[in-house]
């Protein structure tokens, strides 16, 4: 992990490792998918393929809000799929240089570790953690039913 690739929450700041992210794109609309737990929003169609939207303000514990026109999805590579995590904007990339990446302060599922910035903390986002695999199955199964996955 050489460079991050920041976004934000609310006012929270977070990143994930530059080499994971395949592209940041405009919000769309999305289809929803039937019986799929809270933190998956639905589908999109990414370059002719589908592509499942994970909320993070729902995974990270973020009040929810309606859609903004700013939202960006940031498309990413999981340890088992590609998903577009839905962030409030992505905002510039970080490089790490000789920064140390610290553990989390407290036990969190969905933090690989924080950075510490001139003006605050940087919290990374653990891509691997993004979908449990009860959700994976959930989604793989949703996909089957619209004919969406061989």
């Amino acid at each position: 992990m050489s460079t991050l690739v920041c976004f934000t929450l609310d006012e929270t700041r977070y990143a994930v490792p530059a080499e994971r992210v395949l592209e940041i794109v405009a919000r769309v609309v999305l289809t929803p998918l039937p019986a799929v737990p809270a933190p998956i929003l639905g589908v999109f169609s990414y370059r002719g393929a589908p592509m499942v939207a994970v909320d993070l303000r729902a995974r990270l514990g973020h009040a929810p809000r309606p859609p903004g026109r700013d939202d960006h999805f940031l498309v990413v590579r999981s340890a088992r799929r590609e998903v577009a995590l839905v962030v409030d904007r992505v905002d510039a990339t970080e490089p790490l240089d000789e920064r140390r990446v610290w553990p989390a302060p407290t036990p969190a599922p969905h933090l690989a570790g924080v950075v510490t910035l001139a003006d605050g903390l940087l919290l990374i986002e653990d891509l691997d953690a993004a979908l449990s695999l009860d959700e994976e199955r959930a989604i793989d199964a949703s996909l089957q039913q619209r004919g969406e996955l061989s």
